[in-house]
């Protein structure tokens, strides 16, 4: 109950942090790409790779940290989340602090809703710019598309034309 508290606490700071702290104008293009997934989705791990050849990167470029759901479909991934690697008053440890202190050029938060781990995670992982769904906490996100996730024809139509029109993508 205390802990739960705590980490509420933690989560509405570091969501009115990251808004503060963004800085759009900065010229980059998209070299590495984090994806955090809720496995809820159903996302296979081919669609990934997919992504990464239709952004113009090697598949390894792209990192994807799973938040399980009991579908079984974590089971592709090699990254999952593990609430027991945030301490008592919110301080992320382990696997989970190395992957957060990595700065990528683009982050994607692959789910729909309010999740109060999932957002939190996504205010606190460094990166130049981050898109997402509606559903989601408005504020993780510089991009927010309007339509399921689970679209994912349409998400690499819109995100390569927006990556394009921004200028983020290698010519």
């Amino acid at each position: 109950m205390l802990k739960s508290f705590w980490h509420r606490r933690a989560v509405q700071k570091s969501l009115n942090a990251v808004v503060e702290k963004k800085q759009l104008n900065k010229p980059f293009t998209i070299k590495r790409v984090r994806v955090l997934l809720d496995a809820a989705l159903k996302i296979e791990q081919n669609f990934f790779i997919q992504l990464a050849k239709e952004l113009g990167l090697p598949p390894v470029s792209i990192h994807v940290f799973v938040f399980p759901s009991k579908n079984g479909i974590e089971s592709q991934y090699e990254h999952l989340f593990n609430p027991e690697e945030i301490s008592y008053f919110g301080k992320f440890e382990g696997d989970l602090a190395l992957m957060c202190e990595k700065e990528v050029d683009l982050q994607i938060n692959f789910f729909a809703k309010e999740a109060r781990y999932m957002s939190w995670i996504a205010t606190k992982s460094l990166n130049k710019l981050s898109v997402g769904f509606t559903g989601a906490d408005h504020r993780i996100n510089d991009i927010i598309f309007d339509f399921e996730p689970d679209e994912t024809d349409t998400f690499i139509d819109e995100l390569i034309k927006y990556l394009t029109i921004l200028g983020k993508l290698k010519k």
